[in-house]
């Protein structure tokens, strides 16, 4: 480049700097220069936020995060004897949907089948030996062992996508799928509406009779509405926002009796979460691994309700008389009769009791009765029940095939099993549990009720309680293997505490959310009622819910 040319370019630099700021016209040169360097470094940054905008959309880019600790995990953790590299590529992609499930607003399903093609892909799956049937890696499928040079007989490619479809086949999956459907037909035909409001009308006519009949209304639906967030914010929340608005009480006036539903409503939503095995979607999740740590023990559907049953009763005996202590709603006794005729209301808007609905209080009573006193699997009533609803009309295919919640947590929920059972099978959990073990025994902690504790006070860091079972549950119960506690009573208390633990935030779970967005509390007081509820919940459950379990003959 010439002089001639130096000089023009600096002259257009400086020329159109000068017509961006009237100013630069008036500087001398040196700080021309510098002014325009600081205004094309404005622009540089500005161009870099619009294509960082651009890009927090894109999936990639959102699973960045996540795919930088699965990588980290993948190539940095050195095999050894105790964790093989399958082992580490399963806790690799385990760790990373975890990363992902936090990070992104993507699909589960979608991060658990970017997990599963990855694990197949790759063969990092346990695959069996068709001669001597044992347990081989099927990276190694064809191969010979190093030690005794014999032929391992497999096929890894193949053998790999099966076990990718294992977890699907799981009983416990096809429960919570069937569950759905019974769900989505008390949503049809509104009987979960009617009951609701039926239940308020007989125990509404006073402050507490009000709270107590949405708790009623929480432990009716929760056996067949399996999703906490479709049940507490889809069938209970708009009878609840229905109620407060006709008393009169609203953000700006008199909000005690908003805030002590709201709050009623929130909690009661978590105790019959954790009450049934259906009460939340991802509580199989909890007897399937329970089964594979722990393969004596049998916590099965009447087994999770009979445990449960009592030391929940308890803690919805009690809450609603703290929440009404804690909200000062004493003087907002005495509107039985506003009740009354909102509910009149409701029940006349929708009408008599159609045929649909008796047929469904009639599928659902066989069901139960079937639960309770048969020896069929669980599922398999499920299935049944949707049968007979698909029988009589009660439901259409069309209402099965629409169902995208049903469908969708079948795929999330059976690849997350499959995950967590190759975990398992490859040796990683019993793995991170033994060092769990080892801090805690080092620490001189007794492991109950410290194992327990520590499961309860990790839900304050997920905003799913679904992610947090997937994530630690059967960490904390190899923990609890390696240390020789009781199963009947580690496996009870992370089965509950999957759900009582979202107590303690306003973010915890879908349903928990929806009652925190009525804006009768604030954020530092429902924190705040939140940790008086956990240790309300953990104070029952290992006083009164371990004197029930020793009646029971699980701590002998």
């Amino acid at each position: 480049m010439t002089k001639k040319d130096d000089l023009s370019l600096n002259d257009s630099v400086s020329t159109s700097a000068t017509e961006s700021s009237p100013l630069l016209g008036t500087l001398p040169v040196p700080r021309q220069i510098q002014y325009t360097l600081l205004v094309n470094l404005d622009n540089l940054i500005q161009f870099i936020l619009k294509i960082l905008e651009k890009c927090k959309h894109n999936k990639l880019v959102q699973l960045l995060p996540s795919l930088i600790v699965g990588l980290a995990i993948w190539f940095g953790v050195p095999d050894h004897d105790e964790l093989t590299p399958t082992a580490i590529h399963i806790l690799a992609v385990f760790m990373s949907s975890i990363v992902a499930l936090l990070t992104t607003r993507l699909d589960m399903s979608l991060i658990v089948l970017f997990g599963l093609v990855i694990l197949s892909l790759t063969r990092s799956f346990q695959c069996t030996d068709a001669v001597t049937g044992g347990s081989v890696e099927c990276r190694l499928c064809q191969s010979r062992d190093p030690i005794s040079g014999d032929l391992y007989h497999c096929d890894g490619r193949a053998q790999s996508f099966r076990q990718s479809l294992e977890g699907f086949s799981t009983p416990v999956v096809w429960l919570i799928f069937a569950a759905f459907h019974l769900g989505r037909a008390v949503d049809i035909t509104r009987l979960g509406k009617r009951a609701s409001v039926q239940l308020i009308q007989l125990f509404g006519t006073s402050t507490l009779g009000l709270a107590y009949s949405i708790e009623i209304c929480e432990v009716v639906l929760a056996p067949f509405v399996p999703s906490n967030t479709a049940r507490g914010g889809g069938i209970v929340l708009p009878v609840v926002s229905s109620l407060t608005a006709s008393l009169g009480s609203t953000v700006d006036q008199d909000p005690q009796l908003g805030a002590l539903l709201s709050l009623v409503g929130a909690h009661s939503n978590l105790v019959s979460a954790s009450l049934f095995m259906t009460g939340m979607a991802a509580n199989p999740l909890v007897v399937s691994k329970a089964k594979v740590v722990f393969p004596h023990i049998n916590f099965n559907f009447v087994r999770w309700t009979i445990g449960a049953s009592v030391p929940a009763l308890v803690s919805l005996i009690l809450m609603p008389i703290l929440f009404s202590w804690w909200c000062d709603t004493r003087r907002q006794i005495g509107s039985g009769e506003q009740v009354k005729n909102l509910t009149e209301e409701q029940l006349k808007e929708l009408g008599p009791i159609a045929t649909c609905e008796k047929m469904l209080c009639i599928i659902l009573v066989i069901c139960l009765m079937l639960w309770v006193g048969s020896d069929l699997d669980s599922g398999l009533v499920a299935l049944l029940g949707i049968l007979l609803l698909l029988l009589t009309d009660v439901l259409t295919w069309k209402d099965v095939a629409g169902n995208t919640n049903a469908w969708d947590t079948l795929f999330w929920l059976g690849g997350f099993v499959t995950i967590a059972q190759q975990l398992s099978d490859a040796g990683a959990s019993a793995y991170l549990g033994e060092h769990i073990s080892t801090g805690i025994d080092n620490m001189g902690l007794p492991p109950i009720p410290t194992i327990p504790i520590l499961y309860f006070a990790t839900c304050f860091m997920f905003s799913s309680l679904s992610t947090h079972i997937v994530a630690l549950n059967v960490t904390f119960m190899e923990a609890g293997k390696h240390l020789g506690v009781n199963p009947m009573i580690l496996v009870p208390c992370i089965a509950y505490f999957s759900s009582l633990g979202g107590c303690m935030t306003n973010f915890s779970t879908g349903s928990v959310a929806m009652y925190y967005s009525q804006g009768f509390i604030g954020r530092g007081r429902w924190f705040a009622l939140g940790a008086r509820v956990a240790v309300l919940h953990l104070v029952v459950y290992f006083t009164v819910g371990v004197l029930w379990w020793r009646c029971l003959g699980w701590l002998e």
